[in-house]
């Protein structure tokens, strides 16, 4: 297998980035957001120091795509890293990208100064769930609220 890389996504990529954002949506039990992909992923540019997308690439082939989200955690001791979205295409699944990814996540969090990476996934999405879990990541014991504005 080639190396797996992330590539910073630009401006002139972004449609690439929605369409990718919309396949990953329709497959999921979050439908409903696809509503607010234009305007998430055009927010991307105007809040590059919040957010970083990336394009998941093997070789010359975009084979998929994570969002990168920073905030402060005074709980978690500081700057943690969000995975916001995680998406590999279904013909490049089992092949050890994600793997290959979360070794490239963890290095840029590490390089970040961050001091904890976080996740969230479909309680429906079983595989999801063993892919964290198998990479160190532990069921946080919050429940989770979210107001829409």
């Amino acid at each position: 297998m080639s190396l797996v890389r992330l590539i910073k996504v630009n401006a002139s990529d972004m449609e690439a980035l929605k369409e990718y954002v919309a396949a990953l949506y329709t497959h999921g039990e979050d439908y409903d957001s696809m509503v607010n992909i234009e305007e998430g992923v055009t927010s991307l540019l105007r809040n590059e120091n919040l957010a970083t997308p990336y394009f998941i690439k093997r070789e010359d082939q975009r084979i998929g795509y994570v969002i990168l989200t920073r905030y402060h955690s005074v709980e978690k001791g500081g700057l943690t890293l969000f995975i916001d979205e995680l998406y590999v295409e279904e013909r490049h699944r089992r092949q050890r990208v994600g793997s290959d990814i979360m070794a490239r996540i963890l290095e840029i969090a590490q390089e970040s100064g961050a001091k904890n990476l976080w996740a969230q996934v479909e309680r429906s999405n079983l595989a999801a769930q063993s892919f964290f879990t198998q990479h160190g990541f532990i069921v946080d014991p919050h429940i989770s609220f979210e107001r829409p504005l």
